[in-house]
This record gives structure tokens, C-alpha cells and sequence, in this order.
């Protein structure tokens, strides 16, 4: 989902600002950024139902029917479920991860912090993120919210991203930089 077209990236925007100031006029935001991260972290652990939301060959009714059973087993508000069956009536449920990250990126800039996207080829423990965390304030002089990416393909280091910037310290990265020089030497 990381490759997303300008159209993709629009719709993501239009759909997290408004989910946005639907939970910000009611007064629900940590509730919602709540919900969001639960369902995120089902979508994250749990390839089959990733899958079946992704499959465009299955039908909207039986993805809604999903997305009904995950709001009674997490106990969805009634602001996020509508807003899950609207994603899911206008095609667009694809883009929900890139929607709760948006969002995630609303929140926390309402709460003056900034976001950092760190990608792992494993989940990394809370002291790890907590060190990450206060590196990356020393280093730009704010607080971070953190939002973590398990890539198992970088092998073994760190991506981090903040803004447009990004430190790539992943193996894979160092690889292919190995590989390209060899090119250059051969």
C-alpha cells in the first residue's frame, strides 16, 4: 500500500479529514484513533482478513459482513463502523491502512507532535521504540509519535521516516548498494 498514485492519495486525504472532523466536532478523537489502531493492528496481524479486504473479486456485502463482525469483537463506536461501511460501499476499503495512518498523522499534529514512520523486518520491543523515540527528538527537537511497519523483506535493520526525509539503514538497502557498486566495478 506504500505505492500510491496522486488520485489514491487525494482519496485517502478526503476520507481521513473527514473522518477527522466528524470525530473532532463530536468530541470522540481518542476514542477514534483508538479504534483505528485496533483495527490496523487486526488488519496487521491477521493476513487472511488483509487478504479478503483486498480481493476485489469478493463481493461488498460479504466484506461488510466482515468488517460487522470485527465491530462487535472490538466493540466499534458507531461513527467508525458507518465509516467503514462507506469506505467499503464506495470501493475504497484498499486504501484503509493508508487512511488510518493519515489520520494518525491528524492526531497527532493536533497534538503537536510530529510523525515518524519506522519500518522493521520484525515488531520491536516498547524499549526499543522508546529509544528510537528519544533519538529521534534529540535529533529534531520535538516529540514523536511513532508508527511502526513490519517489512520482514528489509531483512534486518531500520527505515525511518520523517517527512521527507528517510534514514535507511535496512540490510536490504546496504545490499543493494553492495550490488550497484560491484556493477560499477565490473
Amino acid at each position: 500500500m506504500s505505492k500510491v498514485n496522486t488520485y489514491q492519495i487525494a482519496a485517502v486525504d478526503r476520507y481521513a479529514n473527514a473522518l477527522f472532523q466528524l470525530a473532532k466536532e463530536a468530541k470522540v478523537l481518542d476514542s477514534v484513533s483508538n479504534e483505528l489502531t485496533r483495527i490496523k493492528e487486526i488488519l496487521q496481524e491477521d493476513q487472511e482478513v488483509l487478504s479478503v479486504i483486498l480481493n476485489p473479486s469478493i463481493s461488498k456485502s460479504n466484506k461488510i459482513k466482515l468488517f460487522e463482525t470485527i465491530a462487535e469483537k472490538i466493540e466499534l463506536s458507531k461513527l467508525v463502523s458507518n465509516f467503514i461501511g462507506v469506505i467499503v460501499k464506495k470501493n475504497r476499503l484498499n486504501y484503509l491502512l493508508e487512511i488510518i495512518r493519515t489520520f494518525g498523522n491528524l492526531f497527532a499534529s493536533l497534538k503537536g507532535e510530529r510523525v515518524a514512520t519506522v519500518s522493521s523486518a520484525y515488531a520491536l520491543t516498547d524499549a526499543q521504540l522508546a529509544d528510537i523515540s528519544s533519538k529521534l527528538k534529540d535529533k529534531f527537537n520535538a516529540d514523536f509519535n511513532i508508527q511502526l511497519n513490519i517489512e520482514p523483506e528489509l531483512i534486518g535493520g531500520l527505515k525511518i521516516q520523517v517527512g521527507s526525509q528517510m534514514i535507511d539503514s535496512s540490510i536490504k538497502n546496504q545490499l543493494q548498494l553492495l550490488k550497484e557498486k560491484m556493477k560499477e566495478v565490473a
